[in-house]
């Protein structure tokens, strides 16, 4: 029997109720039912810490307040969370748990008294590795649990399905879904902050579903009431679970790395052909054996066991912490980028470096905001507004990789065209690596019209790694505008003709 710890953790917010939110509440539940005493120091308050304090656990939003509280082990999320904590308390122990692969404030520190590494994913432990320095060896796989005294399992799903639960933590899927669900007759509901709509206690209601679209702890806990499930998000989409992808997507926590490509009408369609009420009660009733909130608690527990034993590096605190505060401070304003602005470029080195994932043919992809269109195609000369991709200028392109191809592409382009004047004119000439295919004229019309059109590309002029679509725009009619004409595009589906 472990002897009780008093752990601290921190966290950047408890004000929704997603993500390391709910991993923090459940996590700090469980240790507090397993005896430990637990107190969490959050930048920002809300409703979770309100249900937290409500259930004895202290959480606290200012450093000033843990002066003079002793602790054993500090569970640090969060780079902005985390560093005030480890500044304060030189001698305790940490570990720091990494949930997002991308985001500028789950950056892993290397700082002196973080003596283990952990992560929620594969994808995520690799950033831990690239952010520290340290190898795979030192960073643990801390897979996500599930309350399963909360979220029980409910009555066999109707066949075929009737009522949906999706989750909505982002907005690019929702229309999708919908009108997936309306083409077979299934009744929909969304949740989430994408929606504006939250549900204090999503147990509550799981298992009246027949059907719930859901990625990360949200999709665990739907398979926990015995649900079946698409895993899927704003982001793309993996699929419907059932034990061969369980297995594959577990390890990938059933977020951004299982999202093997773009949701479609068609792709989410074939999805909900695989329906199948018994194979998701055989992978519920595995989840509920094996990823237990208790099991998660003690893989936690021996975490903070791991830091503990460590060896916390005096010797070098001064030279990590100046590194720290160099790396993290602000400088002068002139020189200091803007949070949003370092996180895209942040993302776009990241997507550089990887290169583009070959094009998934047959699916409808959209270019919403969350940029999880950058995967697959390369925008020159575009910019990325409102769930579109928009340019004014002369020339701009699409790059993307096609693969070997055995017949021509045939691209289905929904787009809009503005024109700041009824006669004006706007040729516009598309080009596939150099090579004019196709040329036409917008004309007629004052303001934004919206087109779909459907581009042939030669099988001869697709290169398999890396093929560029190109588009030229020349006023060929009426008089110098007052306001550039501008081309944007939508929506692209690629498919072999």
């Amino acid at each position: 029997m472990t002897s009780s710890l008093r752990i601290l953790f921190t966290t950047l917010e408890l004000t929704t109720r997603r993500g390391v939110q709910n991993v923090t509440r459940d996590l700090a539940l469980g240790l507090t039912k397993a005896g430990h005493h637990v107190t969490i120091f959050a930048r920002k308050g809300g409703p979770v810490a309100e249900d937290l304090r409500k259930c004895g656990i202290a959480v606290e939003h200012s450093v000033s307040a843990l002066t003079g509280c002793e602790f054993d082990v500090i569970h640090g999320h969060h780079l902005v969370a985390c560093s005030p904590v480890l500044a304060l308390f030189p001698a305790v122990p940490a570990v720091f748990v990494c949930h997002d692969d991308a985001s500028w404030f789950d950056t892993a520190p290397r700082l002196p008294t973080i003596t283990a590494y952990a992560a929620v994913s594969e994808s995520m432990a690799q950033r831990v590795m690239t952010d520290t320095g340290v190898g795979r060896e030192s960073v643990s796989l801390l897979l996500n649990g599930v309350d399963t005294a909360r979220f029980q399992p409910g009555p066999p799903p109707n066949t075929p399905p009737r009522r949906a639960l999706a989750f909505a933590k982002n907005a690019e899927h929702v229309a999708l879904i919908r009108a997936v669900c309306a083409q077979r007759r299934i009744a929909v509901d969304f949740i989430g902050a994408a929606v504006e709509t939250q549900v204090d206690d999503p147990a509550s209601v799981l298992p009246g579903y027949d059907l719930v679209f859901a990625s990360a702890l949200s999709a665990i806990e739907a398979m926990a009431c015995l649900r079946p499930v698409v895993v899927c998000d704003g982001r793309g989409m993996a699929g419907m679970v059932d034990m061969p992808r369980y297995e594959a997507w577990r390890p990938k926590n059933f977020g951004l790395a299982a999202l093997d490509g773009p949701l479609s009408v068609e792709r989410l369609a074939a999805e909900l052909d695989r329906f199948d009420p018994a194979e998701a009660a055989r992978v519920g009733e595995r989840v509920r054996n094996e990823a237990t909130r208790e099991a998660w608690v003690d893989a936690c527990v021996a975490l903070y066991q791991r830091a503990i034993a460590g060896t916390i590096e005096t010797e070098a605190a001064a030279q990590q912490w100046s590194r720290h505060l160099e790396a993290w401070t602000p400088r002068l304003a002139e020189h200091w980028a803007f949070v949003e602005e370092r996180q895209a470029l942040i993302n776009e080195v990241r997507r550089l470096r990887a290169g583009l994932d070959l094009l998934p043919l047959n699916n409808r992809i959209t270019f919403g905001a969350d940029r999880a269109s950058a995967r697959f195609i390369d925008a020159v000369g575009f910019e990325r507004r409102d769930g579109s991709m928009w340019t004014s200028s002369a020339f701009a392109s699409l790059r993307f990789h096609p693969g070997p191809l055995k017949r021509a592409i045939e691209i289905d382009l929904e787009a809009a065209i503005y024109a700041p004047a009824a006669d004006f004119g706007l040729e516009i000439s598309v080009l596939v690596n150099g090579f004019e295919i196709e040329r036409w004229t917008e004309s007629g019309f004052a303001g934004w019209a919206e087109r779909r059109r459907t581009i042939r590309l030669p099988l001869e002029m697709c290169h398999p790694s890396s093929t560029w679509l190109a588009f030229q725009f020349a006023q060929v009619a009426g008089a110098a505008p007052t306001t550039a004409p501008a081309f944007c595009i939508r929506a692209t589906t690629f498919r072999e003709s």
